[in-house]
């Protein structure tokens, strides 16, 4: 039965003349369209709009299987979509996308809210990516004002064992924020990566702090001989079609660390939820300035957790033994900042990522440099736990570990 239909299917494709019709815009809009078609028993339109799609896109294994199904169809009742398919994961990882692509489509929970995650973009920021692993999407988020507007989002393969990555070689998928740091053309790349990569910075400094390892995790295409992969399928890597990737291609720059927000799954506000939070932490920032201007040290330390904060080898012991003799003889401190970034980081319980540059001027010190603040939210407020300048080492392009 399985020879008579590849037979079936082969000829059938071959004998198409297709070559007036009107290309396909949407490849997913195209998918979903089909298995409304399949569910209202509306099989002809449901082939035409495959045979259409697997014309344009002949590497879609997903159209294929459509398509195949749809012929058998003709000859006896279609029992379940995907049963030609050779082995169960075969069919299990058809479902799973259909069935995601499907959600993300019928799914308007989200629609009119702001995800958590982006409160406050850079001026210098036009675009901030962020990834929702539960879902298989990747949303662009365009910059006005500070506030995020959707601009385009698109479906993704995370890595085969899931979200939540540890230690190299778990075939996880980080979660964190992070940004891109160079791009790689696909000339200089197996088939595997596709159009080309955006490395990203994993690990951070978060996920050192964490010790967890591993590297080479991208934003890459798709190989050659299919046009998406199947939602859990890479080593880690955040995995789009080689025309997605085309698309994304515009919204990321290597040059300006565009960042990458990678959430197991996205928290969506209203956007009077959303403007309290960012009205939160906008006040958080300005009250650490001011505290730290005031030259009143029992102030400025305040905005720093006795615990739990760490950074390049101190602890808050030593940092404030460090800081009270560093400022015991200033008579003035200013504090600006420009390029703001608030991000609520993703898997962690009230967590916040705070980019800037920042400019410090006092009587006998000036310095302008790239700032990071991590703030934990206790019971006695947000404090920092971590404070560090954001550092971007040149980097080669040595192929991924994971």
């Amino acid at each position: 039965m399985r020879a008579i239909f590849i037979t079936l299917l082969w000829l059938c494709f071959q004998s198409e003349a297709l070559a007036a019709e009107v290309p396909i815009e949407n490849y997913e809009q195209s998918i979903l369209d089909t298995i409304k078609n399949i569910q209202s028993q509306n099989h002809e339109q449901a082939l035409d709009t495959t045979r259409k799609l697997i014309k344009q896109y002949p590497n879609s294994r997903l159209g294929q299987m459509l398509y195949g199904d749809l012929l058998l169809a003709k000859t006896e009742p279609l029992a379940q979509i995907g049963s030609g398919l050779p082995t169960a994961q075969a069919l299990l990882d058809f479902t799973q996308e259909i069935q995601l692509r499907w959600q993300h489509d019928a799914d308007s929970t989200h629609k009119g809210l702001l995800p958590e995650n982006i409160l406050f973009m850079a001026e210098n920021q036009p675009y901030v990516i962020l990834v929702d692993q539960q879902s298989s999407r990747i949303y662009v988020y365009r910059n006005e004002q500070g506030t995020p507007v959707l601009e385009t989002d698109y479906f993704i393969t995370i890595g085969l064992k899931g979200p939540g990555k540890q230690k190299r070689g778990d075939q996880k998928t980080p979660i964190g924020i992070y940004h891109v740091t160079r791009y790689i053309d696909d000339r200089q790349l197996p088939d595997l990566y596709g159009r080309g990569a955006f490395p990203i910075n994993y690990p951070n400094v978060w996920d050192e702090r964490k010790q967890r390892t591993g590297g080479g995790i991208w934003i890459h295409g798709t190989p050659s001989y299919t046009y998406n992969r199947s939602p859990l399928a890479s080593n880690g890597c955040i995995v789009v079609s080689n025309p997605d990737f085309s698309n994304i291609d515009q919204y990321i720059g290597a040059e300006i660390k565009t960042p990458v927000i990678v959430a197991q799954k996205v928290n969506w506000l209203t956007v009077n939820q959303w403007r309290q939070k960012r009205g939160e932490m906008q006040q958080v920032l300005h009250s650490w300035i001011s505290d730290w201007e005031s030259l009143n040290h029992d102030r400025y330390r305040q905005n720093y957790s006795q615990t739990d904060y760490y950074a390049h080898n101190r602890d808050f012991k030593n940092w404030d033994a460090r800081k009270r003799w560093t400022n015991r003889n200033k008579t003035r401190i200013e504090v600006n900042y420009s390029g703001l970034n608030i991000f609520v980081y993703p898997g962690e319980e009230n967590l916040v990522l705070m980019q800037f540059s920042q400019t410090y001027e006092s009587n006998d010190y000036n310095v302008k440099s790239p700032k990071e603040l991590y703030w934990h939210k206790y019971d006695s407020g947000w404090k920092i736990v971590y404070e560090g300048v954001r550092v971007f080492p040149k980097v080669g392009i040595e192929m991924v570990d994971n």
